[in-house]
């Protein structure tokens, strides 16, 4: 049935397979490093858009020609806005609770200061930044505080504390 030994028939084999394992890892490698290159030119692309139009609008560019969705791994995480539908993580009493994106503070709002430091101060959300934490997406405020005597002071809170130690107007 066989013309030579069983050890050529699978060296054979094998050979056929490596070659084949080779041709694969070449077309891989290939594709990986188009990719990268792919990957670079949207990014430049993004970063030229956000320059000229600014984040908000660029975001709505992407909203209008729906490409929301495929641009998503290329935004970064600086603005809120930028998180697209991710979820905001409140931590409390060590649970975790999911708080939608829409009820994330928005530069500007009014808030006021219940205990601490700055309790009774006043005043508005200057800036968010959310980071990717350990327990998922961490969101601080930069807030600019007016005081009681109109002293003004800067300030971070995290959102979790939302509520107990300060409060929105």
């Amino acid at each position: 049935m066989f013309e030579g030994p069983k050890e050529e028939i699978y060296v054979q084999d094998l050979k056929v397979a490596l070659q084949e394992y080779q041709r694969v890892t070449k077309d891989i490698n290939r594709l990986a490093e188009e990719r990268r290159q792919k990957s670079r030119l949207v990014k430049s692309l993004l970063s030229v858009m956000k320059l000229q139009v600014g984040e908000s609008n660029t975001r709505a560019l992407l909203e209008r020609y729906q490409l929301d969705g495929v641009a998503r791994p290329f935004l970064t995480l600086q603005n809120l806005h930028t998180a697209g539908t991710a979820t905001v993580v409140r931590r409390r009493s060590g649970e975790r609770q999911v708080v939608d994106p829409a009820t994330v503070l928005q530069k500007g709002t009014p808030v006021r200061m219940n205990v601490g430091q700055y309790e009774g101060y006043e005043g508005t959300v200057a800036s968010a930044q959310a980071r990717h934490g350990r327990k998922g997406l961490d969101v601080t405020y930069f807030l600019n505080l007016r005081g009681p005597k109109g002293d003004r002071k800067r300030t971070s809170v995290k959102h979790g504390t939302l509520g107990r130690s300060w409060v929105v107007i």
